[in-house]
């Protein structure tokens, strides 16, 4: 394992809250040759710093916030390996207009936001292309085939385990008529290596009696599983991360490429402008990763697809398992503080205000679902999530850069892909021969 010194005018000491690494705020470390950088403290990052660590790798996590205390800490905490469908598809054009025409719609386009979409907006077009529909299924299933139990290992590796339900997920099908595109979804299902089965009316109603009398069937997902509380599944790992990296909270703003095949990392700490020297660094910045690597001139189409839930503390009836319904695509999820509703998706700027009448509708939703569920002690929430146009993450090596690696752009399934996807940062790493095929993860289809 490389190693790590402090330099003059650094102080490097152990935090005693937790045994780890920590650096003073106001003073600009050093780190020297060797050290990986994962840029991002959300849980992708955070993982992905975490598998590196494990993997032999010295590692440096820089993050704006505390670190695993991203948008996936509010997200539905589903692990949903049947999630495979990309947003685009040519379907979505016929509903198009009255989805964006209803403020409270499970997807919506501000105005403002328009100018913004432009070169995405074509990208997503491109991406309805029937032969890259089914390439994007294909890819996100290879994806998911290996997320669940990629998942496991690092739960195991964090103390987490007590935190996530392995017993599996379901969509609900309202209406009756929805049961023969849902037959067509469990073909393609099966075609990329998911294991799902479908539940006629009894079947569902046994494995979800709080289920109302409307319902007419759905699908069981066995491999997926469900996360108690993502805010605390983010600490436990963040804190394991702790134990033998290094953590800096602040904002990268550029990434410099030295003559030595080595990185300065520029970032704000406090309204001070500071720096690290790596030798390796690993982009895992969510939605913030676009602009970083616009300045190396790489062109990254990211959306700002901001997602919303209602938590209910007090939900009178708690399904068994998290489910998927499928009319609405709102997610209901068992967790330790209640239930969590979550879903939508609302293309805006990352700083305009939020529009909680999303997070509080869900629940009108959910009931037409769950009759006996009530909404008393809610409280709502609100996360950026980044979206590609094609609905693949964005994982590799840098074509034009040396030691410059990438993972980000998992929209909604950040926190279902963010221990495979650092699996597969840790090999390329390591130089192993990929497990996948990562040409369509590849920033290269976007340049």
């Amino acid at each position: 394992m490389p190693r790590r010194s402090g330099a003059r005018g650094v102080h490097v000491g152990r935090d005693l809250r937790t045994g780890g690494r920590c650096v003073t705020p106001d003073i600009t470390p050093v780190i020297t040759d060797g050290d990986v950088a994962v840029i991002g403290g959300g849980i992708v990052g955070t993982v992905t710093a975490l598998v590196l660590q494990r993997a032999g790798f010295s590692v440096t996590l820089l993050g704006e916030n505390e670190p695993g205390a991203g948008t996936a800490a509010g997200s539905a905490g589903y692990l949903h390996d049947g999630e495979i469908f990309p947003l685009a598809h040519v379907g979505l054009l016929l509903h198009l207009p009255q989805l964006l025409l209803d403020p409270l719609g499970p997807l919506i386009l501000r105005s403002s936001y328009l100018p913004h979409l432009a070169r995405w907006g074509t990208h997503f077009l491109g991406a309805m292309r029937r032969s890259n529909v089914e390439a994007a299924i294909e890819a996100l299933g290879s994806l998911n085939r290996a997320a669940i139990e990629s998942f496991r290992v690092v739960a195991d590796a964090a103390d987490a385990d007590d935190l996530l339900v392995y017993n599996g997920g379901l969509k609900v099908i309202r209406d009756a008529r929805n049961l023969t595109a849902v037959a067509k979804e469990l073909q393609q299902l099966e075609k990329v290596g998911i294991q799902a089965r479908p539940l006629d009316f009894d079947e569902i109603h046994r494995l979800a009696p709080e289920l109302g009398p409307e319902v007419a069937g759905g699908i069981l997902f066995p491999l997926s599983a469900h996360c108690l509380d993502p805010a605390q599944f983010g600490q436990r790992i963040a804190q394991r991360v702790r134990l033998s990296s290094t953590v800096i909270r602040g904002r990268a703003t550029t990434l410099t490429a030295q003559s030595n095949e080595s990185w300065t990392v520029s970032f704000v700490n406090q309204q001070r402008n500071e720096r690290i020297h790596v030798k390796t660094v690993v982009v895992a910045a969510g939605f913030g990763s676009a602009a970083l690597l616009k300045g190396l001139g790489y062109k990254v189409p990211l959306a700002s697809a901001r997602g919303y839930h209602l938590m209910i503390a007090d939900p009178h009836v708690k399904p068994a398992r998290p489910m998927i319904f499928h009319e609405p695509h709102i997610a209901a999820t068992p967790m330790l503080g209640g239930v969590r509703l979550a879903g939508t998706m609302e293309f805006a700027l990352p700083s305009a205000p939020p529009d909680y009448r999303r997070a509080e509708m869900l629940y009108n939703i959910a009931q037409r679902y769950i009759p006996e569920l009530t909404n008393e002690r809610t409280t709502t929430w609100m996360g950026v999530r980044p979206l590609t146009p094609d609905s693949l993450p964005v994982i590799g090596k840098a074509r034009n850069h040396s030691r410059l690696y990438y993972c980000f752009g998992h929209g909604h399934l950040g926190l279902t892909q963010a221990a495979v996807s650092a699996r597969i940062i840790s090999g390329l790493l390591s130089d192993a021969v990929p497990a996948f095929d990562m040409h369509p993860f590849d920033l290269v289809r976007f340049n």
